[in-house]
């Protein structure tokens, strides 16, 4: 009965998200080389206890990934930020701390496109979003069965298949996303747990493998990431985005201590607030985070840190060239 009144909510919006996008979606945002001036900078926002990461490519192209769980926070932010408008927005999955702010942004912003799931599961405050994307005459689109390509300019997104629904957990639902620009990559997940990532494990394991930056599923959470998941990302650095003392306890102490052991440098929100990475397709490094090592060995740097509980390797800055942990 839930599935069905869903089903219909959407016909009345006008929605069809699982349909194929409009002509040439892929192409609408490309445009530029690789050798662009400026630097790809990707912000994950101080949003509390949620997600929400803006990505600028080098040509001014903009998408953003979730909103967080405020009704106007990240709408806030990108006016802060100088943005004007938005070429695409991504809903993760329908959680209120991935896109109770969506809705202001769509409605400030004017996006050219709107992504998200089918997934049945419903809000009233996530219904109201789909009827501003309607209102707004924003073109809707979904993952696929198939890889999705979005060119915003030089970096390349590649949207995962989606895996088949599940209606009982909704966390893995979440779209999975592979941010290429040039050698530099970035892994988002949204809140996705065990099973989802399990099955992108065995039927796209080509996405996941070897990314330099990863942002951890589910704020840190222990079901979020796991040892056979980082042996094939491979990550340079790790990013959570979390609120301080949340009642759900992320990240949890698992993770804490796989990263440990993994001497991944671990970067949190909660105790640097926006964390901006930024890249020129070869080399990355953190913007106004105290980070002025470059180059070094991850595994110095993850030592000199551990006296940080917390944030093992956390003042490790940025590589020329990836370091891979065997």
């Amino acid at each position: 009965m839930k599935v069905c009144r869903f089903l219909r909510l959407l016909v009345l919006v006008g929605l069809v998200l699982a349909g194929p996008a409009s002509p040439g979606f892929a192409q609408l945002f490309s445009g530029g080389s690789g050798g662009a001036a400026k630097p790809l900078v990707i912000d994950f926002l101080d949003i509390g206890q949620g997600d929400s990461i803006l990505i600028r490519s080098p040509e001014g192209k903009t998408a953003l990934v979730d909103a967080g769980p405020s009704s106007d926070a990240a709408a806030q932010f990108l006016k802060r930020k100088g943005i004007t408008a938005l070429d695409i927005v991504i809903v993760s999955h329908h959680h209120s701390d991935h896109c109770g702010g969506m809705d202001q942004v769509v409605r400030d912003f004017k996006p050219k496109y709107f992504m998200a799931t089918s997934s049945s599961h419903t809000t009233k405050g996530y219904l109201k979003l789909l009827q501003t994307v309607k209102a707004e005459s924003i073109t809707a689109v979904a993952p696929t069965a198939k890889p999705r390509k979005i060119e915003l300019g030089s970096v390349l997104l590649t949207v995962f298949p989606q895996p088949p629904l599940d209606h009982q957990e909704e966390n893995n639902n979440s779209i999975g996303i592979r941010l290429e620009y040039g050698k530099f990559s970035v892994l988002m997940t949204g809140d996705s747990e065990t099973d989802e990532r399990q099955w992108w494990l065995a039927h796209n394991s080509s996405l996941i493998r070897d990314c330099t930056i990863l942002k951890l599923a589910h704020h840190g959470s222990r079901n979020g990431t796991d040892q056979r998941w980082l042996d094939l990302v491979q990550p340079e650095a790790v990013v959570a985005s979390l609120g301080a003392g949340n009642d759900y306890g992320h990240p949890h102490s698992e993770t804490i201590s796989l990263l440990r052991k993994n001497e991944i440098p671990f970067l949190r929100t909660d105790q640097r607030g926006t964390i901006t990475i930024v890249s020129n397709g070869r080399t990355w490094n953190l913007v106004n985070s105290g980070l002025t090592r470059r180059g070094g060995s991850r595994k110095a740097d993850a030592v000199a840190a551990s006296s940080s509980d917390d944030e093992p390797g956390a003042n490790s800055s940025s590589s020329g060239s990836r370091s891979r942990r065997r």
